[in-house]
């Protein structure tokens, strides 16, 4: 094989099992999972109202994800099963054989939950929180959070949780983004959309028929 090949190899089951970790307490959430959940909760059914439909073909998905008919279909079956994800024909549509994916009420839930994990950082759960999945808001404050005491006294709060797998990335970027605090606040953001950018050609060069699902900024090169 080649150097690259591997280590792309490497860098994917990593980010994957650092997913892994992030999602724990999501019931059934899986970085696979996320990303169809997330295309079904994005689709936007009226660009005049912005009015979001939570449906989607499966033969659109597939195609978005770039993966084979088989995995989509096994991954599908899968959220079914889990009353995440409803599946019906197209009876209305030009080809009624179409399967049309539609998020249920759980699975609305579900993502936004994950929405919480995967792109915002808050305080963890104190110790005596209630022992219930959704937890009021308000048992995140600061003032509820399980304090240590320094050697002075004073408080050290925990650290936030959320956005692991971000934050590896973003981390990476600014190590490298110079030396200066100043010059790390104006190169790092940049350095990090241009990896993305780089990284984008990559796979298109390997073959990598999948859309960019996640919005990514282009910086003038």
């Amino acid at each position: 094989m080649h150097p690259m090949s591997f280590l792309q190899k490497r860098s994917h089951l990593c980010a994957v099992a650092r997913g892994r970790e992030m999602f724990e307490g999501v019931a059934d959430m899986t970085p696979a999972r996320f990303d169809i959940l997330y295309l079904l909760h994005e689709q936007v059914s009226d660009v005049v109202s912005g009015a979001r439909s939570n449906t989607i073909a499966q033969a659109r998905l597939r195609r978005l994800l770039g993966l084979s008919r088989q995995t989509v279909w096994k991954m599908v079956e899968r959220l079914v099963e889990l009353g995440l994800i409803t599946k019906t024909k197209d009876v209305h549509g030009v080809d009624r054989r179409r399967n049309i994916l539609s998020l249920t009420a759980e699975g609305i839930r579900r993502i936004r939950q994950a929405f919480g994990v995967a792109f915002s950082e808050m305080m963890p759960l104190p110790r005596d929180a209630p022992a219930v999945e959704d937890v009021p808001r308000y048992w995140r404050r600061p003032e509820l959070a399980d304090v240590q005491r320094g050697r002075a006294g004073e408080v050290i709060l925990p650290e936030k949780v959320g956005r692991e797998v971000a934050k590896i990335y973003t981390s990476f970027a600014w190590n490298r983004a110079g030396k200066t605090r100043r010059q790390k606040r104006r190169r790092y953001r940049d350095d990090l959309d241009r990896m993305i950018v780089f990284t984008r050609a990559l796979a298109d060069a390997l073959g990598d028929s999948a859309a960019m699902i996640y919005p990514v900024w282009e910086p003038d090169h």
